[in-house]
């Protein structure tokens, strides 16, 4: 019995052992199984830290790369300034269209172009971006505050104008805002306080609004100033969808008016440098006439390479040169003059990013004079 017990004493102790081992064995994976998590979540927690670094760091790079570009294409758009600035004094020396062109001189055409009407689109490298510069003459542009040539003074007239700029605006007749806002501008730059019909003065309209404000009761000082004149918005002066689209129908969009419009000049429109749009603004003149204009001025190419110069000499050339033209009709809106008031654009760009300068300036003195200036994307 006691051997028995034994074996059995024995069995159990080696037994134990057993268990012992066992239980030993289990702990010490527990404990490799933990530290193993713990150094996965470690490493992906870092890998996520890194990413992020790299990310912000790559934004950062794309963010100064940017503004770099920026800065450059502002740089080229400024200096797109001083080269209108050299053109027009180079134009001042031109003393006719046939005079020749010194040798190697580059700017030398395009001053002889400015000095025919305009320039638009000249297009000069300079490191590694691009300058666009646009040299327009204001008189190419309908003056608000001069729609009779005689400042304003016949209504009929003005109405009769300002109709015709609102429908190349694409504010039609059907849209029935023509009435408001004839009446409204009238109104605006009159010398008293009665209201038009459709129109409105302080009293009534304006000194209602918040914030109030007075009716100016005298001539626009710049273009932008309509936004102020009831009726007038952001979509009829500059374009855009003027009338949500109904069931069934599109949306109406307009182009607007502002690029037809200066405050500046006698009102007569010079048929050298005006747009097809400008001048579809003067009465009788349609958009095939205009067009016809536009390319009767723009000339040929010879045989030999040589552009002619065929822009009009004076009003009568243009109606005999356009004979569908109604001279007695158009001839008091129409000069061909030159100006010393012109409106520059300069638009820099370097790998895609587009900086734009425009100012209106007075050129004497053998420098331009800043009287507006803007800047932006």
């Amino acid at each position: 019995m006691r051997r028995r017990q034994g074996r059995i004493g024995g069995r159990r102790g080696r037994g134990a052992c057993a268990v012992s081992f066992v239980i030993r064995h289990s702990s010490f994976g527990d404990a490799s199984g933990s530290a193993l998590i713990v150094v996965l979540w470690v490493v992906g927690l870092l890998s996520l830290l890194i990413a992020s670094m790299a990310f912000d760091a790559h934004v950062e790079a794309r963010i100064s790369s940017y503004y770099r570009k920026r800065s450059k294409a502002e740089s080229l758009a400024r200096s797109g300034i001083e080269v209108a600035n050299m053109l027009l004094a180079k134009r001042a020396e031109i003393q006719s269209p046939d005079q020749q062109a010194p040798e190697g001189d580059r700017w030398f055409e395009p001053a002889r172009q400015l000095r025919k009407g305009a320039i638009r689109g000249l297009t000069e490298s300079l490191g590694e971006g691009t300058i666009t510069l646009d040299i327009v003459p204001e008189p190419a542009r309908r003056n608000i505050n001069n729609l009779d040539v005689q400042g304003n003074r016949n209504e009929t007239e003005v109405t009769e104008n300002l109709v015709n700029i609102l429908e190349v605006g694409g504010i039609t007749e059907d849209m029935n805002r023509w009435p408001q806002l004839v009446d409204s501008f009238l109104d605006w730059i009159d010398a008293d306080d009665r209201p038009r019909p459709d129109g409105a003065e302080t009293d009534d309209y304006y000194g209602t609004l918040e914030p109030p404000y007075r009716a100016a009761n005298r001539p626009l000082e710049t273009v932008e100033e309509l936004l102020l004149v009831k009726g007038f918005n952001r979509t009829i002066l500059f374009g855009g969808t003027i009338q949500p689209a109904l069931e069934g129908e599109e949306p109406r969009s307009v182009s607007g008016i502002a690029d037809l419009l200066t405050v500046y000049g006698d009102g007569k429109v010079n048929i050298n440098s005006a747009s097809q749009r400008v001048l579809m603004t003067l009465p009788g003149v349609d958009e095939v006439i205009a067009g016809t204009i536009i390319e009767e001025r723009e000339g040929w190419v010879d045989q030999a390479g040589r552009r002619q110069d065929t822009h009009y000499q004076n009003e009568d050339e243009l109606f005999r040169r356009i004979p569908d033209l109604d001279a007695a009709r158009v001839r008091r809106y129409i000069t061909t003059a030159d100006s010393t008031i012109c409106r520059v654009t300069a638009v820099g760009e370097v790998h895609g990013v587009r900086r734009t300068v425009w100012c209106i300036a007075e050129y004497g003195g053998g420098r331009l004079n800043i009287i507006q200036w803007w800047e932006g994307d």
